[in-house]
């Protein structure tokens, strides 16, 4: 599963892509089986409450069916909530591992090594694409 390397890249490019990929896809991993388990969770419930809500007369089996159904509800709330947690989790990783491989680099010149880094920290949506263009640079210096 390789999410984040370029098409177009050398191998060289691509080992590096690999490496980072290998610190974060445990964070990857969990983070996606939460996310598929909790908004079924979510829609399940949600769905079900609204049915229960606006049809049923209230008696004490259509409260508990109620309850339970608003656990589950709360629950895969909770999946989700832990899903967005591990995401940022997984985004701090890549950008801490990116920030290192960058700054340890002795090919690159010191001036070049700075630019980037204050690229990463003035648009971390370019995170991937910044890493790329200094991989692809360091290699051409080698």
């Amino acid at each position: 599963m390789n999410l984040f390397t370029p098409k177009d890249a050398s191998s060289y490019v691509k080992e590096e892509f690999d490496e980072m990929q290998s610190k974060i896809s445990p964070f990857m991993k969990r983070s996606l089986i939460y996310s598929f388990i909790a908004f079924p969770l979510m829609a399940i419930s949600i769905f079900n409450l609204f049915f229960v809500l606006t049809s049923m007369p209230y008696s004490s089996e259509v409260l508990l069916a109620i309850g339970v159904l608003a656990l589950i509800g709360a629950f895969g709330m909770a999946l989700f909530r832990e899903s967005l947690h591990h995401n940022k989790s997984l985004h701090q990783t890549s950008i801490n591992y990116i920030r290192e491989r960058i700054a340890k680099s002795e090919i690159v010149p010191e001036q070049a090594v700075k630019r980037y880094l204050k690229t990463i920290d003035y648009n971390p949506n370019q995170l991937f694409h910044t890493f790329h263009e200094f991989l692809k640079h360091e290699e051409r210096l080698k």
